[in-house]
């Protein structure tokens, strides 16, 4: 009885001891997947593709107006953007009210002629916290009304130059989940191609592919001052239905008026543009068809002329 006694004693003290390390283990893994659920930005609601002229001020109304957004902006570039660097006068009517509204800070002053340098330094300032720099998206999924960023890290080679490793798995992340994706990332950007419902675009992403015809002038003349007006409606927009939305789904802009979703939205986009480019298909078809016709009378009146004379 009492070695029967004393190996229970010790099979208990084994089990309490077992239960201890599962406790640890589980508290362990518990703090390693918060950390990871934090660095991965899945406490955030709404990624921002692009840390352009749209971007940012996207970014920058957000912050100053909401604390309950939450937002990542993501950039394939790093830091410095010498890309957006230039010494000559940058002339953007909107900037002015914009520095005003939201305080920005720059080293000149607006009315001494204000550069690329100085416009996206002073709205990268205030939400430099939230970008994240060096990371190509790769894809765009949508699941269980979220969605989810995937992305390669650009590592940094030894000459200098930024490459992106496409065939190490370890550089490859997914981010999420998001209930808004909002398409800041040019002419050919991810967000336009995949056009999924909940995500929107703004600045050169949204309008720039459809004026083809103007040969980019437009874009030369107005294309930053047409990006921050993007940034700030859209932030009013989403300010505006972050009230009424259901924090479970992504951000259907039904709150939106129609002009704003016909504007915004990746998929009206699309739709619109499809039926453009159906429309003038059709055109062409029709004079197409028109014109055979045309050709196929000319022909027949010239069988009967010959027929007539024989």
């Amino acid at each position: 009885k009492s070695c029967l006694l004393q190996l229970r004693v010790h099979d208990v003290c084994c089990l309490n001891e077992n239960l201890s390390n599962l406790r640890i283990d589980v508290t362990q893994n518990h703090a390693t997947m918060t950390k990871r659920k934090n660095e991965d930005g899945l406490s955030t609601s709404i990624a921002i593709i692009g840390a352009s002229y749209a971007g940012l001020t996207l970014a920058n109304t957000l912050q100053q107006n909401s604390s309950s957004i939450k937002f990542t902006i993501f950039d394939s570039k790093t830091l410095p953007f010498t890309y957006v660097a230039g010494g000559d006068a940058f002339n953007v009517p909107s900037y002015s009210s914009l520095a005003t509204k939201f305080s920005l800070k720059t080293s000149r002053q607006a009315n001494n002629g204000l550069t690329r340098k100085d416009v996206t330094e002073s709205l990268l300032d205030p939400v430099s916290q939230h970008l994240i720099v060096g990371t190509r998206i790769e894809k765009i999924e949508q699941r269980n009304n979220s969605f989810y960023l995937h992305t390669r890290q650009k590592l940094q080679s030894s000459d200098g130059a930024s490459s992106t490793a496409a065939a190490s798995s370890n550089n490859h992340r997914v981010h999420g989940p998001y209930r808004c994706v909002v398409g800041a990332d040019g002419v050919r950007s991810k967000c336009r191609t995949s056009a999924l419902n909940g995500t929107f675009l703004i600045g050169d992403a949204r309008w720039v592919n459809d004026r083809w015809y103007d040969l980019g002038l437009r874009r030369i003349e107005r294309g930053a001052d047409i990006a921050i007006l993007d940034g700030l409606e859209l932030g009013e927009l989403l300010l505006r239905a972050e009230g009424t939305e259901n924090k479970d789904c992504h951000y259907s802009s039904q709150s939106f008026p129609l002009a704003a979703r016909t504007k915004f939205c990746a998929r009206q986009i699309q739709i619109a543009r499809m039926k453009r480019i159906v429309s003038v298909l059709m055109v062409l078809v029709a004079m197409m068809v028109i014109k055979t016709l045309s050709m196929l009378q000319s022909l027949l009146l010239s069988i009967l002329d010959r027929t007539k004379i024989s």
